[in-house]
């Protein structure tokens, strides 16, 4: 079986480059004809032992030579610079969608918006999408009246990623749920894959000795609850028993210092900036407890939490979406409303007790073991592949009736049904 796979690759700064796609290439690559496509000028030549490496220009892409594959596989995710060329290819030659998160608003308006310049577009697409009422709120987005979370809540945007789409693959429950309610698309779901560690981590444990080693990474963006984390260590009695390490690209460092001062933090709090994996790993291993936050959640799952599993670390996530799955065993929730409150019991609890949170990540490992192993990812994958054909005539027949629904609207008063409502009728009756 010949497959198409659409994805950034390493060196690009994005655990989808790194540790997702790490874990499958070995196995994929094995049991298909796998071209990797991207639209980097660089990547990391070691790739090319494992599968061919195609470069791509949304704007020039050879078409013959993606039909010469069976299927074509689609990884879009909320970043725009890695995912942007992708969906533009996904629009023209319809293929199975991986979708990373099910909220998309930010790609799309950091797309329509900051890389094309074009907020008629953007609004045009929420219109299309969502109609008056997501033209009305689009327009006061664009004024600034209402903020991106908001936006991303109630304007997912999820669609307009998925548009002319085979099939789709998700990694959460919820994610699931979604689309299966969209009744649309043929989707699948599998646990977020990872390479599995050595049996050398289990049963390790981290010399438990003040100053403990708290540890933050990956993108700070405004939902990484940075500030609540600040304001939780400051006001906490015994705070100088830890060393919180921040790694990764920040939005407004010069703010971020700042705040620090003011909370009098500057002697226990450590900006490091972006780290490769290497070093980070590094860091992972003697550090003591993970604070892995996110609200709003974009409905991922978390490809940093199975990076912190991976080192048998203790986490703290927050009580939402993917993050509220996962069992009390393997993490320690934060509900958002009760964030300080949250935080700071947690870490009084490790004050006492650093030993029982260990136990606590050595429980997430196994998890990461038993959940998210790479080989029954990559089972899933061939699966869709093998029924590429029966999805393509199932497609042929929804753009069918699709089409048929908006001659028929256009017969109808204002006040009948809905194009759309009168494609899905048609198509009921067709299976």
């Amino acid at each position: 079986m010949k497959i198409n796979w659409f994805c950034p690759l390493s060196p690009a700064r994005t655990s989808i480059a790194d540790d997702y796609l790490a874990g499958i290439l070995p196995s994929l690559s094995k049991q298909c004809e796998l071209t990797l496509w991207t639209d980097q000028s660089d990547w990391d030549r070691e790739l090319e032992k494992s599968a061919r490496v195609r470069h791509f220009d949304p704007y020039a892409i050879s078409w013959p030579e993606l039909h010469k594959a069976d299927v074509t596989f689609y990884n879009i995710g909320n970043n725009h610079l890695f995912h942007g060329s992708i969906w533009q290819v996904s629009r023209r030659h319809p293929g199975i969608v991986i979708l990373h998160d099910l909220r998309v608003h930010q790609f799309f308006d950091s797309l329509y918006r900051a890389q094309w310049r074009d907020v008629a577009g953007y609004l045009a697409q929420m219109k299309r999408h969502y109609g008056d009422e997501g033209l009305r709120a689009a327009t006061e987005f664009v004024s600034g009246a209402v903020n991106i979370d908001f936006m991303s809540e109630h304007y997912p945007l999820t669609s307009l990623a998925l548009e002319n789409c085979l099939a789709v693959l998700v990694h959460s429950q919820e994610a699931l749920e979604h689309i299966e309610a969209m009744k649309q698309w043929p989707v699948a779901v599998a646990s977020l894959p990872r390479t599995l560690p050595p049996d050398s981590n289990d049963g390790y444990f981290r010399a438990a000795e003040p100053p403990y080693r708290l540890v933050m990474f990956g993108h700070m963006g405004r939902n990484r609850r940075l500030n609540a984390v600040l304001e939780a260590l400051s006001a906490m009695p015994g705070r100088d028993a830890f060393q919180l390490e921040i790694f990764g690209d920040i939005t407004d460092g010069r703010h971020l210092r700042s705040r620090i001062r003011k909370l009098g933090l500057g002697e226990m709090v450590q900006l490091h900036g972006y780290t490769p994996e290497d070093e980070l790993n590094k860091v992972l291993k003697t550090s003591h407890l993970a604070i892995n936050l996110r609200y709003p959640t974009m409905g991922e799952a978390s490809g940093s939490q199975l990076r912190i599993w991976y080192h048998a670390l203790p986490s703290l996530v927050t009580d939402v979406g993917w993050y509220a799955t996962l069992s009390p065993d393997t993490v320690a929730h934060v509900r958002h409303e009760h964030e300080r409150d949250d935080i700071q019991s947690h870490l009084s609890a490790f004050l006492k007790d650093p030993r029982q949170f260990a136990q606590m990540g050595q429980r997430g490992l196994r998890t990461l073991r038993d959940q998210h192993d790479p080989e029954k990812y990559v089972r899933t994958v061939l699966d869709l592949a093998a029924n590429a054909r029966q999805f393509r005539v199932r497609k042929s027949a929804y753009d069918l009736a699709r089409s048929a629904g908006t001659i028929m609207g256009s017969w109808t008063s204002s006040a009948g049904p809905e194009p759309v409502r009168i494609a899905e009728k048609i198509y009921e009756l067709y299976e």
